[in-house]
């Protein structure tokens, strides 16, 4: 426990050190592994059962995350949008390479692939294919009665999506590729949504074309939403301060506490201050898991305007931009149209570091946790 703790440390500090300096690092860098990371390869990590915290810890390393975020900024720059810029929206292109890079991965790693399609419709979005799909890993391993699901949005909107969330989607990839040979007590089951940017619609349609028995059986929903964010903030999705929490079933809200108090340990644990978001899991696809009963928690680290001076009392940083351009006010890239700037260079690589070892150390202890 006292080597996970130092770990933890350093990878806090590290991102500590990140919030004074500006937006992020040029696309053309990848960034070097810190001195614990460079112990162990990625590939001997990914070969290897990582069947103790200190293990999986060891084997979330930026040279890895980052490789596969500049892998979805390749796929973004080679399927541009009819505006001629990198795009990895619903229902072009892009969003479909997506698709196929984690599932060729994730398939490879031994888990039982699943591409759900489905139609939509939406005025926003006439004139593309209207047809969407989810990416659905399952582990060999664990009680399929018990599922663990650790999701992300895959898709994009006005462009590459690099931070939202191109971020997220690496964060599970990595945790789901590093715990592919580990045995667990609940089973495992990683998603990658589509149609999210659009109104939930990947998770909506999810969760609602569950039959009971098969919704019964997911005990748990972990959401990694905007991972790597530069001026950053350390915010749990607690559904407790969702908008919708009236309608929440009355499980949802104290069932959720356990997976908010992982996120809590973690971040205390290495002297990084966290908080529940304000506005709980509005807008992320945990709320659909929410909406029908599934207890749930998740990480975000902020976008677009505006950081307020307590929260640099709390973070460091700047006022302002949480992203795009740092030090700024209203010149974000994220959710903007016309900007085209959400690329990798909008993403920190300290930051999604520190926010994935986060997500793995959560799922790790739900993984091997009885959950009601």
């Amino acid at each position: 426990m006292r080597s996970l703790r130092l770990r933890i440390l350093g990878g806090a500090l590290a991102a500590a050190l990140v919030a004074c300096h500006s937006a992020g690092f040029q696309s053309s860098m990848l960034p070097a592994a810190s001195s614990v990371a460079d112990a162990i390869s990625p590939q001997r990590c990914k070969e290897r059962v990582n069947d103790t915290l200190a293990k999986l810890e060891e084997c979330i390393q930026r040279t890895s995350l980052w490789r596969h975020l500049a892998k979805f900024q390749q796929i973004a720059n080679e399927n541009p949008g009819p505006h001629g810029h990198a795009n990895r929206d619903t229902g072009t292109p892009g969003y479909a390479a997506s698709v196929a890079y984690v599932a060729k991965l994730v398939r490879a790693a031994g888990y039982k692939v699943t591409i759900q399609r489905y139609n939509y419709t939406k005025e926003e979005v006439a004139g593309k294919s209207h047809i969407d799909y989810n990416l659905i890993a399952d582990s060999p391993f664990g009680d399929p009665r018990s599922v663990v699901v650790i999701d992300a949005h895959l898709d994009a909107i006005y462009g590459a999506g690099m931070l939202d969330n191109a971020s997220g989607s690496t964060t599970i990839l990595e945790v789901a590729l590093n715990l592919a040979k580990t045995h667990t007590r609940n089973r495992l089951r990683y998603i990658w949504f589509g149609g999210e940017e659009l109104g939930l619609l990947g998770s909506r349609y999810y969760t609602t074309h569950l039959s009971p028995a098969e919704l019964k059986r997911i005990v748990f929903d972990v959401d990694a939403d905007v991972t790597a964010t530069p001026n950053f903030d350390i915010l749990i999705a607690d559904p407790a301060n969702a908008a919708k929490v009236k309608r929440f079933p009355r499980n949802v809200v104290p069932q959720s506490r356990i997976g908010n108090q992982y996120f809590g340990d973690f971040f205390n644990a290495g002297g990084v201050v966290s908080r529940p978001a304000a506005f709980g899991n509005n807008g992320t696809d945990s709320l659909s898991f929410s909406l029908t009963g599934v207890p749930n928690s998740g990480i975000l680290t902020g976008q677009d305007c505006c950081k307020q001076r307590w929260e640099t009392r709390l973070w460091g940083g700047y006022r302002g931009d949480y992203e795009g351009v740092v030090p700024g006010f209203h010149e974000a890239c994220v959710d903007k149209p016309n900007r085209w700037c959400d690329n990798l260079s909008n993403n920190d690589p300290f930051v999604l570091e520190l926010t994935s070892k986060a997500v793995a150390y959560v799922t790790f202890k739900l993984a091997n946790r009885h959950l009601p």
